[in-house]
């Protein structure tokens, strides 16, 4: 017996009846008779299948509804097989084919089911199904700027390349609603052009809502929008600064541009109305071309043209000499002034031109101006201001006066029928013509009646 048992041969058949034993326990029903063995098949609810849609002549028509669009499904089939499915294992389909815009209410057809699977029921069995006709329209596309561009920036006007023109496909009654098309381009933070070359495009109905599922040709668009610094141009004012060599004097200087432009922010722009600019003419030997650079007043970013060219003329200069009246500007309030040096109340101006400018100069084209601003009581020396004729210069510093503040007299009561008396001549001027003039502004010397004739033409 054991020499059996330990027979290969005896061992797989012993094996194999054990085998079936415990299959038949297994799939025993003990409510059945002794002889019948339970069913191995099972049903399986699938709850959302999507319903797809064929047939259907997309360039000419659009599905408006597919109502539901999903269906369910009751499969039956061995524990196996169900086990081994999802939900992506089954499909379900609407055919449209033939079908152009109206309503339907078609049945659906259910797809090749996995192996060893079986429909029982599908819910629902039909579906509504609308359809429309598609059709195009024409729009002009504008473009939509998203954000701000650096501070002091400006946008100008995009351009779209190589036109703005755009074709809308839609259902007919989509269409119908369109009331835009924009791109949108972002400039946040940018200081200069923005190209944008497939800039997506959208459209809008009338109530500004955004209309999906539009075919666009083109697609996108190639846009660019321009940032500038804003700009203003101003009249360009030369001068000069410094003295020419001896024996020379400033026959003319002459600018081959009379305007500039300045970039800048607008707020700085409208604060500035001229660029001035002054040649060195300590630098100019010999009439000729100067290449000036101009920098824009501070704030502003920068100046066009950064140089301008300048012709400078010289010309061979004479001097000349004149007696020039002295006259006070800004006499302190509560005294009087009166000139103590020079007494005769002029001084010598010594001038340099060309003996045309000297020709035509007089003592009345030059002013010798005292400022007695912040002057306290009591003698003082003031240097003189000069202004002097375009073309002439003065030779050497002005000259120092000696002016002397007294506190003004109270004025005498007389009868309103008295004629005023005539004022005392002024100390130190020995009758030169000041004792007929107020102490205060004005003169300080003979023939100085009033500081008008004293101004440069």
């Amino acid at each position: 017996m054991d020499k059996w048992l330990s027979h290969p041969t005896a061992i797989k058949i012993l094996s194999v009846v054990i085998g079936i034993l415990l299959w038949a326990v297994v799939h025993f029903d003990p409510e059945s008779t002794p002889n019948t063995v339970a069913s191995t098949t099972e049903t399986q609810s699938v709850d959302v299948v999507k319903i797809q849609t064929t047939g259907l002549d997309e360039s000419a028509y659009s599905l408006k509804l597919l109502e539901p669009s999903v269906a369910k499904m009751m499969v039956k089939g061995s524990r196996s097989a169900l086990a081994f499915t999802t939900n992506d294992d089954y499909s379900i389909s609407v055919n449209l084919e033939g079908k152009g815009p109206g309503s339907y209410t078609i049945p659906l057809t259910v797809g090749k089911l996995p192996r060893g699977i079986e429909l029982v029921t599908l819910s629902p069995s039909q579906v509504q199904v609308v359809i429309d006709r598609l059709e195009k329209g024409t729009f002009e596309a504008g473009v939509v700027t998203q954000g701000k561009p650096v501070e002091g920036y400006e946008l100008g006007t995009p351009v779209i390349k190589p036109g703005s023109t755009v074709e809308v496909t839609l259902p007919a009654q989509d269409l119908a609603r369109v009331g835009s098309v924009k791109v949108f381009v972002n400039v946040d933070g940018e200081d200069a052009p923005v190209h944008e070359k497939k800039a997506k495009i959208s459209v809008f109905d009338k109530s500004g809502n955004e209309i999906k599922g539009a075919a666009l040709n083109p697609s996108t668009l190639d846009v660019e929008v321009p940032l500038t610094m804003p700009s203003k141009e101003v009249p360009l004012q030369i001068g000069y600064k410094g003295s020419l060599p001896g024996g020379l004097t400033l026959g003319g200087i002459q600018s081959k541009s009379s305007t500039v432009r300045l970039y800048g922010p607008r707020g700085l722009l409208d604060e500035v109305n001229q660029l001035a600019a002054d040649v060195d003419l300590s630098q100019i030997r010999s009439s000729g071309d100067v290449e000036l650079e101009l920098l824009p007043p501070e704030g502003l970013k920068a100046v066009e043209p950064s140089k301008v060219t300048v012709t400078v003329t010289l010309s061979s200069s004479g001097t000349k000499t004149l007696q020039v009246p002295v006259t006070f500007e800004n006499t302190p309030r509560g005294l009087d002034a009166a000139l103590e040096a020079p007494r005769d109340g002029t001084v010598d101006i010594q001038v340099s031109g060309t003996p045309e400018e000297l020709g035509r100069l007089t003592a009345a084209d030059i002013r010798a101006v005292a400022s007695l601003a912040n002057l306290a009581e009591g003698a003082h020396e003031v240097r003189l201001a000069l202004t002097l004729p375009n073309g002439v210069q003065a030779v050497g510093e002005p000259p120092l006066v000696t002016v002397k503040l007294v506190a003004s007299e109270p004025a005498s009561g007389l009868p309103e029928s008295s004629p005023s008396p005539s004022p005392s001549p002024s100390p130190g001027n020995d009758g030169g013509g000041a004792g007929n003039e107020p102490a205060g502004d004005g003169a300080a010397g003979e023939g100085n009646a009033s500081d008008g004739g004293n101004n440069a033409p």
